[in-house]
């Protein structure tokens, strides 16, 4: 719990989630179609579906699907929904129900989160001059430039697009009168200093882009220049608010959308054409290549990544980088699940052109018609083998085996590889031995991170001992959880070495020492299940899906005899395996004292495993 909690307290984590009603906060992203005892039903947020499996309790407060089995608490499905961190989801949750979050005691801490507060504030202030410079006289020609571009005022309003006039100090006095502080401003990434040592406007005679993080609040900014200098385009430098590396420009609006594909292009502009013609999940890379921390980032929301790239040699070769990063990423035991495909825009036009050319519905199939990823490396390998008119077979074979070489997929490599060994008229064998020898030599350089198998990863864990519980277990931890009076009067209690070595007991082991203090409820045992892994399964899903069946025993006695059949079943299966072990143990022992002291340990196991199955007969008539 104090891994993920911020150093939040325990009884302020309690408050956040009684005061958000899990039913009504759910609601604000499903329509309960269906009501069934205390449970609400809907069509699940997490998955495509036709008939409500997405399941709300209003007794318990936990969700769980039945289709995708993804579960809950009202925390956790902030997590899910809005892709966020769990200090993430708790913050937001607290505004919605106006606690205030307790600040850091650590005073370094303390004075960085106030600091980065007073630069959002700075950035949220200079939005609004730009925004209020753009719709006025001296913005008329940024707003031509839009109206050239077709994009409208809605629009325009919906990305919070600004000009910034071409003025020295413009924004430096509006801040400055504002009351932003000196620190503030030399920090917020809006100013850079002059000849002269003051500080002077970044941004001047600028169309202006505020960039936004996945949480909707202002983070940076781009610019657009107006006229015919240079650079073009310019963005806020790196401040304690803003990495590039970790935003995509358009994210907070691309992540409502139902489409399972996030598509990535270069360009703000691209970014708003395309959500002005419904194509809503389309992102931007800041105009930078795409970073390994920003395909991190996209995979988190979409099962599918299409990529964008400009159509000119120095755009192919940045796709290169960008896939060869992306492809080793995935390659890494924890790396990311989301497939890839690269789009190409007919006439080696950017998506921003075609839409206005040809509509949205031609786009749409131009991202259909996405090539997967090793398609077209191979594509770009033959580009990339013209040489003076002439397609060069040598060029070809070495790029294209290299490209081969960043797949660990031995069916997508070997597919390809057929590909390659058609245009080289050889066979199959020769390019994957071909692409094994660039795969060994690259990794010999070490620009390649060793791979792991799926095996080598499996036999590195010991499974049975860090994440396997038994369907008793859990259920009695389920039951537990929803009774803590029940706990407080059981005559025999359960105790940590009831539950399986690992995950299981480490979870036991909390909810049991807050079960002690008379805290219980299953959102309690699923925030402790959060970011663990049973049975192969999010713990918290596994849990959820148990509690959302348990049934509601409201005889107290019956409640007791039932909670307390499960403890001696779960311990006799205990006892069993310990049993077993003695017995081959003692089997291989020589004669002496600790072959005895063996002896005597199977036997005390034995006797109580007769007491606790005399128990189950007892309870279960």
């Amino acid at each position: 719990m104090a891994g993920h909690s911020g150093g939040i307290p325990e009884n302020i984590i309690e408050d956040i989630i009684s005061r958000n009603d899990i039913v009504s906060v759910v609601g604000q992203y499903v329509r309960f179609t269906k009501t069934s005892g205390q449970n609400q039903f809907a069509l699940c947020p997490f998955h495509s579906e036709d008939t409500p499996s997405f399941s709300v309790s209003v007794s318990k407060q936990i969700y769980y699907c039945f289709g995708c089995h993804k579960g809950g608490n009202v925390i956790q499905f902030i997590m899910e929904v809005e892709k966020l961190s769990f200090i993430e989801a708790l913050r937001l949750l607290a505004e919605r129900a106006q606690i205030t979050l307790p600040e850091p005691e650590d005073d370094a801490l303390k004075k960085l989160s106030v600091q980065r507060d007073e630069i959002r504030d700075a950035l949220l202030e200079a939005a609004r001059y730009f925004y209020t410079s753009l719709n006025s006289d001296r913005g008329r020609g940024a707003s031509e430039y839009l109206v050239k571009r077709k994009i409208t005022p809605q629009t325009a309003k919906k990305f919070g697009l600004g000009y910034a006039p071409d003025e020295w100090e413009g924004l430096y006095r509006f801040l400055r009168q504002k009351g932003v502080r000196d620190e503030t401003l030399q920090k917020c990434g809006l100013f850079t200093k002059s000849k002269k040592g003051g500080l002077i406007d970044l941004f001047r005679g600028r169309l202006m882009f505020p960039i936004f993080d996945p949480m909707g609040k202002i983070v940076a900014f781009g610019g657009r220049i107006m006229t015919d200098g240079t650079p073009k385009y310019i963005n806020s430098p790196e401040t304690d608010v803003y990495s590039k590396q970790r935003v995509l420009y358009g994210l907070n609006f691309a992540k409502t959308s139902k489409e399972k594909s996030l598509i990535i292009v270069e360009g703000y502009m691209d970014v708003i054409s395309m959500h002005q013609a419904g194509v809503t999940n389309a992102v931007a890379s800041l105009g930078t290549a795409l970073t390994d921390r920003q395909l991190s980032l996209a995979s988190r929301y979409a099962e599918e990544i299409v990529l964008f790239f400009d159509s000119d040699n120095a755009g192919r070769n940045a796709a290169i980088r960008s896939l060869k990063a992306l492809m080793t990423r995935l390659n890494r035991p924890s790396g990311m699940n989301a497939k890839m495909s690269v789009g190409r825009v007919p006439d080696g036009k950017d998506p921003d052109q075609y839409i206005r050319e040809h509509g949205p519905e031609a786009f749409r199939k131009v991202v259909a018609g996405a090539l997967p990823v090793l398609d077209y490396l191979v594509e770009a390998a033959q580009a990339q083998s013209i040489e003076d008119g002439r397609f060069d077979a040598r060029t070809f074979q070495s790029l294209a085996c290299e490209y081969l070489s960043w797949e660990s997929n031995a069916v997508l490599r070997e597919r390809a590889a057929g590909t390659v060994a058609d245009i080289l008229k050889v066979s199959v064998a020769s390019v994957l031995a071909e692409a094994k020898r660039a795969e060994d030599n690259e990794r010999k350089s070490g620009t390649l991170e060793p791979l792991r198998t799926i095996k080598e990863q499996i036999s590195a864990v010991p499974v049975e001992e860090t994440n396997r519980a038994t369907h008793q277990e859990i259920v009695l931890l389920c039951f537990l959880c929803e009774n803590p009076e029940v706990f407080q009067d059981m005559p025999d209690k359960p105790i940590a070495t009831d539950f399986s070595a690992g995950t299981m007991r480490t979870i036991a082991n909390e909810m049991i020492a807050m079960l002690y203090k008379g805290f219980g409820g299953a959102a309690k045992l699923l925030e402790l299940s959060e970011g663990k892994e049973l049975n192969g399964r999010p713990a918290r899903d596994l849990f959820s899906g148990i509690l959302m069946k348990t049934k509601d025993i409201r005889d107290p006695q019956k409640l007791s005899r039932f909670v307390l059949d499960y403890l001696y079943r779960v311990r006799e299966q205990v006892y069993t395996r310990r049993k077993k072990y003695l017995a081959v143990q003692i089997d291989g022992m020589a004669e002496g004292p600790d072959r005895e002291a063996s002896v005597n340990a199977f036997r005390e196991v034995n006797d109580y495993l007769k007491y606790l199955r005399e128990q189950i007969r007892e309870l279960s008539n």
